[in-house]
């Protein structure tokens, strides 16, 4: 029985399930090799049929997880009422700015939809057999179903899809999830984040996690009476201060601009951070209190504001939280994850997926390998070795910059071991020369990576039980000799953002880190993505062996080879 999630909005892709379980997911970006590629996903229908011999009349169901057209629209033109009462209604101008945030919502999404139905008529996909859920509906279930818990309190939180910025639902494993709330997108913390991201000089809906990054260097005090004043929690419900605060990415209001340009850009980054980990700590502490159930300690989080690790990181530390869940890829890349899993409890009642890692993506063995590297042997060097760990090992204690690219592709914005860029961490400058190599512009030290044997010896607030740490979605606290051994990977305040692994996560992977750390006596190693600035991680061999000769990297480990250039 097969399952298929489909998205085509921004970062579109396929993820499929076959009996209950996750066979592959994929995002378009990854075989166009363009960022967050939108668009109706089909490179990735076509690899994921290809790879599990399919056909389209061989999939039992289709989930569409954007545009559900599920909302009870008299509710909610109720609640957008109340939400405008509470406007000043002598400005006129507020009038217009609402309207003008529903017209670009509607006609977004309706060309969106209506794209989606044009392909489906293209591939002769059955209309019976598609199912239509709302946007912050499949951001709740990737969280939920890819958790290990039974019963949880569902947060998500973004810019806007489906008209919400946020919801909040109770889930159970036997009854599925129940939404409690939302939030309409004229009160959205997404969109205030992404139009500081705009107002600094970077692209929204893409690099907010510079301006988390820039926000160590500043004083939160200096500002934060500014996003005070766009945005508060009012007791009950995040509201925004419309006509001051415009809920949109780039038009900002002038007299926002005025204010804000008495600051650095260090201070307004760390005003923003500031205030918005207080508006969705006080949040989520009044939903935990206002439902007072048992086993609603266990969080689940998705949606693009929880790639935010700080904002993570202080939800961990609420007091009565036992555990968090960030569902690896919260975008709108994660959707068709989402989607799927909602449709696979609607039609067999299952709701849990195990979540051992995210390699859902392409793998290659050998032979395929070797077919990549002889296209390029005028370039490249190249050899095959029995144990590649240790071949590994012994090019990072050299001090290379290693591109490393082993099994299944990882699936999310995240590299986890399969495409990732791997150096020593004692080394501060680090930060600035292979960024500048990686055409990046950085404010965050690079990631680092260890395993759950030396993890307690590294950060502060770190157990076996966490869920994060395996995907990188919130920062740690760093004891003082990990801060003073490892320069590279700890950010100013003290923090890092680790990935810790076992050996089921990721066997090579995982050897490599263990034998790397014995040896040395070091305790973790760098981890970043394996990709240039504003390109998606590597996907293939020839994109990896492409990577090595622009110089992103000073040799390969692809498969059981080792890749340098001549």
């Amino acid at each position: 029985m097969y399952i298929l999630g489909l998205h085509n909005d921004e970062d579109s892709g396929v993820c499929l399930i076959k009996n209950g379980k996750i066979i592959d997911v994929i995002n378009e970006e990854r075989l166009t090799r363009k960022k967050l590629q939108s668009g109706f996903p089909s490179k990735c229908l076509k690899y994921i049929l290809k790879k599990n011999k399919l056909k389209i009349k061989n999939i039992n169901y289709f989930a569409y997880g954007w545009h559900g057209r599920q909302h009870d629209y008299s509710t909610y033109f109720t609640k957008l009422l109340d939400r405008i009462l509470k406007c000043d209604l002598k400005n006129k101008k507020i009038y217009k700015l609402i309207f003008e945030r529903l017209r670009v919502e509607f006609n977004r999404d309706n060309i969106t939809y209506n794209k989606f139905l044009s392909f489906v008529k293209k591939y002769k996909i059955p209309l019976e057999k598609i199912f239509f859920f709302d946007h912050h509906t499949s951001h709740a279930w990737s969280a939920f179903a890819c958790s290990p818990f039974t019963k949880a309190l569902v947060i998500t939180m973004d810019a806007r899809g489906d008209l919400k910025s946020a919801s909040v639902s109770i889930a159970d494993k036997k009854k599925g999830l129940r939404e409690l709330t939302n939030n309409l997108s004229f009160d959205s913390l997404g969109f205030l984040y992404g139009q500081i991201t705009y107002y600094l000089g970077f692209k929204p809906h893409r690099h907010e996690g510079k301006i988390t990054g820039l926000a160590a260097y500043g004083n939160p005090v200096k500002t934060k009476h500014i996003f005070e004043k766009l945005i508060k929690w009012d007791g009950e419900k995040i509201i925004s201060n419309l006509g001051y605060y415009r809920p949109f990415f780039t038009n900002i209001n002038p007299d926002l601009i005025k204010d804000l340009k008495k600051y650095s850009k260090e201070d307004i980054a760390a005003g923003l951070q500031y205030h918005c980990e207080v508006i969705v700590v006080k949040f989520i502490k009044y939903w935990i209190k206002k439902i007072n159930q048992k086993n609603l300690n266990f969080i689940c989080l998705a949606g693009g504001l929880f790639a935010n690790v700080k904002i993570n990181q202080k939800i961990k530390e609420i007091k009565g939280v036992k555990n968090i869940f960030v569902f690896p890829h919260m975008g709108d890349g994660g959707l068709t994850v989402g989607a799927a899993c909602n449709l696979n409890f609607k039609i067999f009642k299952k709701s849990k997926l195990k979540l051992k890692n995210v390699n859902f993506g392409p793998s290659y063995n050998d032979k395929e390998i070797k077919h990549y590297l002889n296209k390029f042997q005028k370039e490249i060097y190249f050899k095959k070795y029995k144990n590649i760990k240790n071949e590994t090992v012994k090019k990072l204690i050299e001090e290379k910059v290693v591109g490393f690219f082993q099994g299944r592709m990882e699936f999310g914005p995240r590299a986890l071991g399969s495409r990732s860029i791997l150096f020593h961490t004692k080394d501060k400058s680090v930060n600035d020369w292979l960024n500048i190599r990686l055409k990046r512009t950085e404010f965050m030290p690079f990631a680092p990576v260890t395993t759950e044997k030396l993890a307690s010896m590294c950060f502060e607030d770190w157990n076996k039980f966490d869920l994060c740490a395996p995907f990188m979605t919130r920062t740690f606290k760093c004891k003082k000799n990990f801060i003073s051994e490892n320069p590279a990977v700890v950010h100013v305040d003290g923090t890092a953002r680790p990935q810790v692994i076992n050996k089921s996560f990721n066997k090579i992977y995982y050897q490599v880190v263990e034998h790397y750390c014995k040896t040395t006596g070091n305790k973790s190693l760098i981890n970043t993505s394996f990709n240039q600035h504003e390109q998606p991680i590597v996907c293939n061999p020839e994109d990896a062996i492409r990577s090595l000769l622009l110089n992103n990297v000073d040799c390969l480990i692809i498969g059981n080879y080792l890749v340098t250039k001549k």
